[in-house]
């Protein structure tokens, strides 16, 4: 696996040719980031809206501890990719950062495709 980054790595023309997928993969990425963490919370919160409605105690606390463990869950997701991106950093070479505008910034102008 370390080769295949080196070979990466080594050509600058292949990180070009790598955009559209890095720019995918970043989509991706900010989609753990930002979207799973958001749809868990409003989620709960609608449980919690439907609980509240029905004015059962039981429900409503059960409600809450729901919502409480999909926050959780949320703030979660969203450290594992920072995290994941941490311990990149610090054991892997930092020769592959030449390929990671794309993946960290995908929406970003220099990173779409352009025609030649």
């Amino acid at each position: 696996m370390v080769d295949l980054f080196n070979l990466l790595v080594g050509a600058g023309d292949l990180c070009d040719e790598l955009k559209p997928i890095l720019r995918i993969v970043g989509i991706v990425i900010w989609g753990i980031r930002v979207a799973v963490p958001v749809i868990l919370i409003v989620v709960g919160s609608i449980d919690l809206a439907k609980a509240v409605t029905e004015k059962s105690e039981d429900k409503i606390k059960e409600a809450q501890n729901k919502l409480v463990k999909k926050a959780i869950a949320a703030g979660l997701v969203f450290l594992v990719s920072i995290l994941v991106t941490v311990v990149m950093k610090v054991v892997g070479h930092n020769e592959y950062e030449e390929c990671m505008p794309c993946v960290d910034h995908p929406f970003r102008d220099e990173c779409t495709v352009s025609s030649k």
